[in-house]
Formats: structure tokens, C-alpha cells, sequence
């Protein structure tokens, strides 16, 4: 690879890092909440708010602000996933090296 190329590569790389933490923020934020009332409708029924989604969303963003744990599990699981990745990632090349020592 050219040195051009690697310095690419690296801007690249840096650029998605940068933008997978808001990206997987918004999903915590507003995607997965939208899919579980989805699944929640699907299997159990329709949510009792008058308002549907939106009354379910503003329970979990109450719920998070209150400090309920299963509010703030559900809107942090995609970050939550990503540094549980990283840190098997990281832990796994930490442990390579050391055995090529």
C-alpha cells in the first residue's frame, strides 16, 4: 500500500470512530425505543397512551431521568454493546502481543 493510501486509510478510520459514538447514541436514543414499541405492539398489544409512541417514549426518557435502571439499560445498550467489543478487542491484541513476546 502506498504511504498516500495508509494516510487515507487512517483519516478514514479516525473519521468512522467519530462517528460511530453519536451514531450509536442516536440509535440508543431513538431507534430502539421505536423498535421495542414496535415488538411491544406486535406481541402484547397497543400501549395504553393516548399518544402511542410518543407517550412511550417520554415514559422511558422520564423513567432515564429519574435514574430507573431498565430506562437507562435500554437507551445505552447500543454503547454499551460497542465498548463491550472494544474492550474484547482490545484485551484479545493486548494478549497477542504479549504471547509473540
Amino acid at each position: 500500500m502506498l504511504p498516500c493510501q495508509q494516510m487515507r486509510c487512517r483519516a478514514l478510520t479516525k473519521l468512522l470512530r467519530w462517528l460511530l459514538l453519536p451514531l450509536l447514541a442516536l440509535t440508543g436514543l431513538f431507534l430502539l425505543p421505536a423498535v421495542a414499541y414496535r415488538a411491544g405492539k406486535a406481541v402484547i398489544g397497543p400501549y395504553g397512551g393516548k399518544l402511542g409512541l410518543a407517550d412511550y417514549l417520554g415514559s422511558i426518557y422520564r423513567g432515564a431521568a429519574g435514574g430507573e435502571p431498565l430506562a437507562l439499560w435500554l437507551l445505552a445498550s447500543p454503547l454499551l454493546v460497542a465498548l463491550v467489543w472494544w474492550l474484547v478487542l482490545a484485551l484479545g491484541r493486548r494478549w497477542t502481543r504479549i504471547g509473540t513476546n
